[in-house]
């Protein structure tokens, strides 16, 4: 396995109004290969209030990730070995940002500026800062293997940040 390093966010066109609370930020990447996510950190500024990540795979949108977000107080989420999202190569990794530069948010030194991207902790970041790991194909099929075998699965269940997990591959003649 060696780690991957996927550049997760949006760090040029940041747009964060003055006086107003729920802006949201989206950042989309595309995987180039067989992907297991290992943590998700959420990395905003002062006027970071929260921040999901989806998995976007074909026709389903799965939410894998959706934490508040506190810039006193950064955290990374590790995920159970057996709720470690596998990913196909092609799935479209998306985070969501919510933003809150009103008087509610105690983080934000003046809420009526506006306020975009930087190194400062009073301009703005947004990133996904988690671990993750890439595969190869034959990697991707064992781990999925030892996910139906270590939960059970049987072909009607879903399994959320796996969504080729109950796909078993076909015998090989």
């Amino acid at each position: 396995y060696k780690r991957s390093l996927i550049g997760l966010g949006n760090g040029v066109d940041i747009d964060i109004k003055g006086m107003e609370a729920n802006q949201l930020l989206h950042a989309y990447s595309v995987l180039q290969e067989n992907t297991k996510i290992q943590s998700f950190e959420p990395h905003l500024h002062a006027p970071g209030a929260r921040m999901c990540l989806e998995a976007i795979w074909g026709y389903n949108i799965q939410t894998l990730s959706c934490v508040g977000y506190d810039h006193n107080w950064v955290r990374g989420y590790s995920y159970a070995d057996e709720a470690t999202p596998l990913l196909p190569k092609g799935t479209i990794l998306h985070i969501i940002g919510y933003m809150d530069n009103s008087v509610a948010n105690k983080n934000v030194p003046d809420p009526r500026n506006w306020s975009g991207s930087g190194n400062r902790s009073i301009s703005n970041m947004f990133l996904d800062l988690g671990n993750r790991i890439s595969m190869t194909d034959e990697q991707f099929q064992d781990e999925m293997a030892q996910r139906r075998e270590r939960l059970h699965l049987t072909k009607n269940d879903v399994v959320i940040g796996c969504p080729l997990c109950m796909i078993a591959p076909a015998p090989v003649r």
